[in-house]
């Protein structure tokens, strides 16, 4: 599968080194400073067409406008656009145009892309005294925050662990918005839960 991505800003290279250990991937970079209102045509490269699914960290409505369009003329299926654009998705009826705010939040079950990333989802292993002995990722966030979260859980009680989780996702370099209804928290919640879900599975396993 080829996965397309439109890039602005270095910060978000992180997407790009964590969904390449799966899948082909094309990057197209657009510059960070854009002008509030383009209000003339896009010239996108073709090779960002000659992909299965695009994700859109552009953070602009009018290049996202435009990337829908074009991505409609070229038979694309799928768009994951990253930020608060809700209003986007009525801009296409013939292709899946995704919007969301957290990375980690979105849930699609019949694309092999959505198969190893969306909503958070781990595979633990409980030693005899109560403690994570492993923490395996089956679906990760994109920013690859659930990778982290496993890795550092090992050890941790499973009492602390959905806990952990949380604070982890949020010192790990995720993107989301900031403050205090910041996406951050919907992050943290979000691998919180996956945790207290894994954690629930292993106990059932293991009687």
């Amino acid at each position: 599968m080829k996965v397309g991505i439109v890039l602005r800003g270095k910060a978000r290279d992180i997407f790009v080194k964590t969904i390449s250990r799966f899948f082909d991937v094309y990057v197209y970079r657009l510059p960070e400073d854009l002008p509030e209102i383009i209000d003339e045509e896009i010239n996108f490269p073709d090779k960002l067409f000659k992909t299965n699914i695009i994700l859109s960290y552009a953070f602009h409505p009018d290049v996202n406008i435009e990337l829908i369009k074009k991505a409609e003329e070229k038979g694309i299926r799928i768009i994951l656009i990253v930020g608060n654009f809700k209003f986007l998705r009525k801009y296409s009826k013939k292709i899946r145009v995704i919007v969301e705010d957290v990375c980690c939040s979105t849930l699609v079950k019949d694309c092999e892309f959505f198969k190893k990333f969306g909503i958070p989802e781990l595979k633990i292993k409980i030693g005899n005294d109560d403690t994570i002995k492993s923490a395996e990722v089956v679906r990760s966030a994109l920013c690859g925050a659930t990778f982290f979260v496993a890795d550092k859980l090992r050890g941790v009680n499973i009492e602390e662990a959905p806990i952990k989780a949380g604070y982890l996702t949020q010192i790990y370099p995720c993107l989301a918005s900031r403050g205090f209804r910041g996406g951050i928290h919907k992050a943290a919640m979000i691998h919180k839960l996956a945790v207290e879900r894994a954690i629930k599975r292993a106990i059932q396993e293991r009687l």
